[in-house]
């Protein structure tokens, strides 16, 4: 299924279709964009099960399906919002359903540069809490004070800051800091995914310098 078909399939029952987070936010940068999330509003479980039968429901606490686009195992996810009512990433009430909007779903989001969206199928840009301009001063913003319903964002931003050249706002540290106590309260193998990827994204900046200065050097002995 190609994503054309799959937006015209919800858009026949009156439901809307965007492409969300890093993929927009990526494709914005220049940079090669991966992995495409979909959200979806105006649509009901039922509705998308019937629409979409191969699809699977890989969410728990609320509806998450991977389904196949051009060929891709993409995430598919309705659109909501959340109320923090406990401790870390599970002391969440999430409320989902037709009625959430793409920019309630955004709001919920960590940074500004992650809580943009583009509605299919012109991919038009959704940019509601000024994700664009943000990634052009070279800044990373939380999009509010709710960043720190989550500690490990703060884990997050410090990686995204260092991976993209970022700089991070003076209230944006306030926020990280306000997420210590909860952050050390965190499943340890949350923590070790944040530092892994950070880990992993600090070897391919020394290879990207290694092979930057090899190539200045071979145009130095020409």
């Amino acid at each position: 299924m190609t994503e054309a078909e799959f937006t015209a399939a919800l858009e026949e029952i009156g439901a809307e279709a965007y492409l969300v987070g890093g993929w927009v936010r990526d494709y914005l940068r220049g940079a090669a964009a991966k992995d495409r999330d979909y959200l979806i509003c105006g649509c009901i479980e039922d509705d998308f099960c019937r629409l979409f039968p191969e699809a699977l429901k890989v969410g728990k606490s609320f509806p998450v399906y991977l389904l196949d686009i051009d060929g891709e195992d993409c995430e598919v996810a309705f659109a909501r919002h959340e109320k923090k009512k406990g401790q870390g990433y599970r002391g969440f009430e999430v409320v989902y359903g037709p009625d959430v909007m793409v920019e309630e779903d955004l709001f919920r989001r960590d940074s500004t540069m992650n809580s943009l969206a583009m509605k299919l199928p012109d991919r038009i840009l959704i940019d509601p809490y000024g994700g664009k301009a943000d990634l052009e001063a070279g800044q990373i913003r939380a999009v509010s004070h709710h960043f720190c319903d989550d500690p490990v964002r703060a884990l997050r931003a410090a990686r995204q800051a260092a991976e993209f050249g970022l700089e991070i706002t003076p209230e944006t540290y306030h926020y990280m800091e306000a997420c210590r106590e909860e952050l050390a309260l965190e499943p340890q193998e949350r923590i070790m995914e944040e530092m892994k990827k950070a880990s992993e994204e600090r070897e391919k900046l020394r290879i990207k310098k290694e092979q930057e200065e090899k190539e200045r050097l071979e145009q130095e002995r020409k």
